[in-house]
């Protein structure tokens, strides 16, 4: 017979006999259906491999053909096991890590995303959680596909995502949309400036190009202020790429109004804390921090931790959510102190609206009524102006 060890790797019995008749014992095993393998016969010695499980039914044939009967050796993992067979906490703690470790990877412990440069990845995130798709989550808890639409959707910078699953972690891959700004016209290209507002012009330097009105002149919005089209002393028409600094004079009305009497309402009051255990989709209060929230008066704060086990993030979190309690206050403002916050109002509009143009006047005029102060300010300010149009040439 071939030899076939590899086949009992699970677990053999290599055995051995002496004396009696030996031919007809291996006979009989052979018509009893008894696998024996590496079988050697030298001098009146037998030896061969078996499966422990035929063992006692090759000693009992053994005897009924007066055949001695050793086992040399016994190895494979059913011998490891055997000896452990009354040490029960092994095996139900093998079993147990073994339904703990498959029970995990049916959820998502890790989710990756990639390609966002302007939108945060919590806001991504934020989204994809009321779909259902966040840490802790079933790893089919989710369609990916809704995934998908449901953030390109919300979010309207996203050109694209991709929601893959790969075992426990989920790749989620972004494009965002490029904002495509009206293109500069090349330096080498022919053009004209045109005005973008109306107004007065009161400044130009034209370094390429034909000034086509004068200073001081009112300008019209889309009115032609620098032409590219040019003629050399030749009396040959040339085109050239027309660039210069112009300044317009304009003026706006802009007005800002403040009651007397306001309530205001502040984050200062009580605070009542609230933490729970977020286990996928589910949270789990802690009881002994959850308050009572009775109204929805609250200012509501949160922070999410995650919970590690060895160094290792487990899919379970703590969030910790606080409400501080609003309360009012009633304030009445005297004419100097709503006239005083007026022209705070007034300087916060200049400082971001107006910080790139000149302020020539400001006339400011104010207005009480039975109920607060108007204040109306009539700016008048010179600014940098004029955008560039390509010129269409067309050859005859």
């Amino acid at each position: 017979m071939k030899k076939r060890t590899s086949k009992v790797s699970f677990g053999y019995v290599r055995f051995q006999c002496l004396g009696g008749f030996q031919e007809k014992f291996l006979t009989s095993l052979i018509s009893d259906n008894i696998q024996l393998f590496d079988i050697k016969q030298e001098k009146g010695k037998l030896s061969a491999l078996a499966y422990p499980r035929d063992y006692e039914h090759i000693a009992r044939t053994a005897v009924k053909y007066k055949v001695r009967i050793k086992a040399a050796q016994r190895k494979g993992l059913y011998f490891f096991l055997r000896k452990y067979r009354k040490r029960w906490g092994i095996v139900v703690g093998a079993f147990s890590c073994l339904a703990i470790i498959l029970g995990l990877s049916q959820f998502v412990w890790d989710i990756r995303v990639s390609g966002n440069e302007t939108v945060s990845e919590n806001e991504i995130l934020g989204v994809l959680e009321k779909e259902g798709l966040m840490p802790g989550a079933g790893r089919f808890g989710f369609d990916t596909r809704i995934c998908e639409l449901k953030t390109q959707n919300a979010i309207r910078e996203l050109s694209w995502i991709s929601v893959e699953r790969e075992g426990s972690r989920v790749y989620v891959k972004v494009g965002e949309a490029v904002e495509h700004e009206e293109p500069e016209v090349p330096t080498d290209t022919p053009c004209n400036i045109v005005s973008d507002c109306d107004g007065q012009l009161v400044g130009a330097i034209v370094r390429h190009g034909v000034l086509q009105t004068t200073v001081g002149s009112g300008v019209r919005k889309g009115q032609l202020l620098v032409s590219g089209t040019v003629n050399d002393n030749a009396g040959k028409i040339l085109y050239v790429h027309s660039d210069g600094d112009l300044t317009v004079r304009t003026e706006q009305t802009e007005e800002f109004y403040l009651p007397f009497k306001a309530t205001v309402k502040t984050a200062d009051g009580e605070q009542i804390n609230k933490s729970y255990l977020v286990i996928g989709g589910f949270s789990v209060p802690i009881p002994w921090e959850s308050g009572s929230v009775e109204s929805d008066d609250y200012k509501y704060t949160e922070d999410t931790y995650n919970i590690s086990f060895f160094g290792l993030n487990t899919p379970f979190k703590i969030r910790k959510g606080t409400y501080t309690a609003y309360t009012e206050k009633n304030y009445t403002y005297t004419n100097r102190d709503v006239i005083e916050r007026l022209e705070k109002m007034k300087q916060d509009y200049e400082d971001n609206f107006l910080s790139e143009a000149k302020i020539v006047t400001a006339e400011k005029t104010f207005t009480p009524d039975d109920n607060g102060i108007k204040l109306t300010v009539k700016y008048t300010v010179d600014k940098k102006f004029g955008k560039k149009q390509k010129i269409s040439i067309i050859y005859e």
